[in-house]
């Protein structure tokens, strides 16, 4: 013979979890019956309070039980990562972009830079390296062309400073053994 507790959890999970609130209300009227004195007896009679509000209008969703992966709670969930995977996308879009612009502003005060130093402007040039170096610090042609402008103009120990900076963005560059000799040859 089962216990109030037992009877009452067996009710609960087939009215809450199984869904079969007809079943639960069996349970439900024989826990009154069998245990009238027990705080089970309490707890059943409000759960036959819903399940009488429920036969009287079935699809009432502030009285259907929740159960989950399904009805509103299912559809919360799934709205709540939908909308976090969209924010997360959104940001690194956005993040994207906001690299992209970075990127593309440093090549453009690279070719500004270049520019300078063809028309003799070697101040010029060396600032809008420098600033191209500022807005990406992983664009090694920055580096390259800073270190090229620096030797170039006999200013070995900063052209050897900013090739060691070139060759850490850029191990791989095919460039590096060209200008490394350069560089020694200059010494």
């Amino acid at each position: 013979m089962a216990s109030a507790i037992e009877l009452y959890q067996r009710a609960y999970d087939l009215d809450y979890r199984n869904g079969d609130w007809e079943s639960a209300e069996e349970l439900y009227h024989e826990i009154i019956e069998r245990y009238p004195y027990s705080d089970e007896k309490e707890y059943a009679q409000v759960h036959l309070e819903r399940i009488q509000r429920l036969k009287g209008n079935p699809k009432d969703p502030e009285i259907q039980p929740v159960r989950s992966g399904s009805g509103a709670v299912g559809l919360a969930v799934f709205s709540f990562f939908l909308t976090l995977l969209l924010i997360v996308g959104t940001g690194y879009i956005g993040y994207f972009g906001w690299k992209m612009q970075k990127r593309q502003l440093s090549q453009e005060l690279i070719l500004q830079g270049m520019m300078s130093e063809q028309m003799g402007n070697v101040n010029n040039a060396q600032l809008k390296y420098e600033q191209a170096q500022k807005e990406d610090e992983t664009n090694a042609l920055a580096y390259q062309s800073l270190a090229q402008l620096f030797l170039k103009h006999g200013e070995k120990a900063r052209a050897a400073a900013e090739f060691k900076k070139w060759k850490i963005v850029s191990p791989n560059d095919v460039n590096l053994g060209d200008f490394a000799k350069r560089l020694q040859e200059e010494k």
